[in-house]
């Protein structure tokens, strides 16, 4: 069996070498010290200056005081490491000094240190004690004023997170206030998903469609515990909308306003556009229809209310400017009123098969109060379900929208992409996008192995509509995906090829709508 190097380092300080420890004699100060060595950590890692001293140790009379002060500076020196002072006495009277040198144990490891190291403190962060029964609390405490032990540390963590399974508790060990003496400290930091208020969701994406080509958004997060800014660049990102889009974006979202349940979002953005061919003549053959734009510059400020830990309200604004795409015109305001819900439901960590549910309901209006030109209405909802069981995964989703209005053309619906009807080119279903729209897929995944299946249709009020049927197998690992989809219901077999990385904060993120 393979013995860990900790291990060793205790071996060495309470059995070897025998001819120095055989008699355990403690030798009083004021003894010649006849040798001083470092014994765990190769001597060039210390500085020079802490080397000498350690070796002038040799021929002087033992001073306690000094040695726990050299003990220290090794600790300085090293922050990842702890020391202890070993002094035994000779047959002969003389002294020699052992400094024990082990590295801090991380996380998760069994360091088994409790052969030498104290444990002067037990902190517990993130939970105030009152919230622990009486028991719990005494073995907490338990820990201090003792030789560490690893295992009766690790089953307090274990009834930490049995306790509190809305937190992710992580134990950690850092030096004590004297040589050789430890504090544990136990951070318990509220899961994401139990949050009264969770971030928007943001995909950090780079995504090639065999129709559609590339195209990338790349967010760069920079967080704080209530708060999160994220600068985006995009590159001809045309995924979601019916435009192709690359640009820049700002967002700052803050989860807690004097309280946990009030939080506010905000997003500045401006991104240039590219149109197909196929959008273009769509549009052409409408002149009373929408426009196409240069460049669409956004303001978005929002506000968002947990009414209880599953269920958000939101509501704000969002001012956009639309530059023309022919020198000359005129810009064209698309300014409307935000209104969300928002549910969210997951089981417990540990409560056997795992399911989350998730809902949202959006509004948007565009209306000449804000001053937009474009005056309009759009509904839509979503909902999914996910049940995983060991390595096996199925799930469930599917939205439906409206528009009435002059809505503008990036609030238009598009099917055909990397997430929804696998297998059509969304310029062939609907290059205009649509007024109307479903969807709706199952999904079985094993080990990352999937076949899924989705249906939909998009159109405008008036015209015919068809249900288009996709389906194909997918293979995910970790962020990133390969998925091949065959169109059903088409006299023309064909394929399309989507793969990518894609990172979301999103717990259920199945939809930009």
């Amino acid at each position: 069996m393979r013995i860990p190097r900790l291990l060793v380092l205790l071996l060495l300080m309470t059995a070897a070498p025998a001819a120095a420890l055989a008699q355990e004699i403690e030798p009083p100060d004021g003894t010649r010290i006849a040798s001083a060595r470092v014994s765990g950590l190769d001597l060039d890692r210390l500085s020079p200056g802490l080397r000498d001293e350690i070796d002038k140790l040799a021929g002087t009379p033992l001073k306690r005081q000094l040695l726990k002060e050299l003990a220290a500076r090794i600790e300085a020196e090293q922050p990842r490491y702890l020391a202890a002072v070993r002094a035994t006495q000779d047959p002969d009277g003389a002294a020699r000094v052992v400094f024990v040198v082990a590295r801090i144990p991380d996380p998760g490891q069994d360091p088994n240190i409790n052969a030498r190291y104290l444990v002067e403190e037990v902190e517990l962060r993130g939970i105030d004690e009152d919230e622990l029964s009486a028991e719990l609390r005494t073995e907490l405490h338990a820990l201090a004023g003792r030789q560490l032990d690893s295992d009766e540390a690790e089953r307090v963590e274990t009834r930490l997170k049995q306790a509190f399974p809305e937190y992710d508790i992580a134990r950690r060990t850092v030096r004590g206030t004297q040589p050789g003496r430890i504090k544990m400290i136990f951070s318990a930091n509220r899961a994401e998903w139990a949050r009264w208020l969770r971030f928007e969701p943001l995909d950090a994406n780079f995504i090639y469609h065999s129709e559609q080509g590339w195209g990338a958004n790349l967010p760069l997060s920079f967080s704080g515990r209530h708060v999160l800014i994220t600068p985006s660049f995009v590159i001809d990102d045309g995924d979601d909308l019916i435009e192709e889009y690359g640009g820049f974006a700002l967002r700052i979202e803050s989860r807690k306003i004097g309280s946990e349940r009030l939080g506010a979002f905000f997003e500045w953005s401006t991104f240039d556009q590219t149109w197909r061919d196929p959008t273009l003549a769509a549009i052409a053959q409408d002149p009373a229809g929408p426009r196409p734009y240069r460049n669409r510059m956004s303001v978005t400020p929002l506000l968002k209310f947990a009414i209880t830990r599953q269920l958000t309200v939101g509501g704000g604004v969002r001012v956009t400017e639309l530059d023309p795409l022919a020198d000359g015109g005129d810009s064209q305001m698309a300014n409307a009123v935000i209104g969300s819900v928002v549910f969210a439901q997951r089981s417990r960590p540990g409560s056997g098969p795992r399911q989350q549910f998730n809902a949202n309901f959006t509004v948007r209006a565009g209306t000449a109060t804000l001053e937009s030109d474009l005056v309009y209405e759009r509904y839509v909802g979503a909902a999914t379900y996910a049940l995983t069981r060991d390595h096996h995964e199925i799930s469930a989703s599917a939205m439906a929208g409206r528009i009435s209005g002059d809505a503008p053309l990036f609030e238009r619906f598009a099917l055909g992409d990397s997430r929804t009807l696998r297998g059509w080119d969304k310029y062939d279903i609907a290059p205009a996008g649509g007024d109307r729209m479903f969807h709706s897929s199952l999904e079985y995944r094993y080990r990352g192995l999937g076949m899924f299946l989705d249906a939909g249709s998009v159109w405008d009020t008036g015209a015919e509509r068809r249900i288009r049927v996709a389906t194909g197998l997918t293979f995910s690992r970790g962020p990133a995906f390969v998925t091949l989809g065959f169109p059903v219901n088409t006299e023309e077999f064909g394929a399309v090829f989507t793969m990518g990385v894609r990172l979301s904060r999103a717990a259920l993120g199945i939809t930009r709508y």
